[in-house]
């Protein structure tokens, strides 16, 4: 069977897509474990509600980190596999 360029460039950005949303998938557990550790009450204690307001907004900024990466490797991957294929 012949394949074209094309085709055979679609095919590794694909694999290569594929591999950037699987690395960023495993890479989610550590963060997620990171993150707990810092929300904690021997790191920020964002549960209690008498901190500071630097505190809370660093609370909101720590909340923020795992969808952002979430987002960040969806759209690289995405963007990886369609680039290929446009």
């Amino acid at each position: 069977m012949v394949v074209g360029k094309k085709s055979q460039a679609a095919m590794v950005g694909l694999m290569i897509g594929i591999f950037i949303l699987m690395m960023g998938l495993i890479f989610i557990d550590p963060i997620k474990d990171v993150i707990t550790e810092v929300r904690g009450t021997t790191q920020l204690d964002c549960s209690n509600s008498t901190i500071s307001d630097g505190n809370k907004m660093t609370c909101l900024v720590v909340d923020l980190t795992l969808p952002y990466f979430i987002v960040v490797v969806f759209s690289l991957a995405g963007g990886w596999m369609a680039a290929k294929f446009v």
